[in-house]
């Protein structure tokens, strides 16, 4: 398996962990599921996720996710929340939003980590040409750009 494979498998797997500990959703209902490794595209209910050859996408719940050119995108809009994903050229940005009107976004157009995770009602995005930025509660860090906001009520 290739260097970039196992770092696009790690990557997700270090980002599922981290979803794994996220609380609960309130209601009964599945959680709309959208993966899509090297070339494919997938749409399910609430999300999408669609990638290239050499990328992988993945979503969760209310959240869009793109990645192109060696890259990875992870967006989990849950509880309510709304996330958006979308990733070129080895970047590997992920975006969370959990709670009511929340909203997470990260952009990453440059080589490298980034996240942006909102709490209920909070705006977070993490562009990595745009900066970070933190309305509500919430947290924005880019590794490329090495700016970071920690947002509160």
């Amino acid at each position: 398996m290739s260097i970039m494979k196992k770092s696009i498998a790690g990557a997700f797997g270090v980002a599922l962990g981290v979803a794994a500990f996220l609380p609960a959703t309130a209601s009964a209902a599945p959680v709309d599921a959208c993966q899509a490794p090297f070339g494919r595209d997938a749409v399910t209910g609430e999300c999408s996720a669609t990638s290239d050859a050499s990328s992988a996408a993945a979503a969760y719940g209310n959240a869009t996710a793109d990645a192109n050119r060696n890259a990875l995108a992870l967006a989990l809009g849950l509880n309510g929340g709304v996330a958006g994903s979308s990733a070129v050229g080895f970047a590997a940005p992920a975006a969370i939003a959990f709670g009511p009107g929340s909203v997470a976004e990260a952009i990453g157009l440059n080589p490298g980590l980034s996240i942006a995770i909102a709490g209920p009602g909070a705006t977070i995005t993490v562009d990595s040409l745009g900066g970070v930025t933190c309305d509500g509660p919430g947290f924005a860090g880019d590794l490329t750009t090495l700016k970071a906001c920690i947002g509160q009520n």
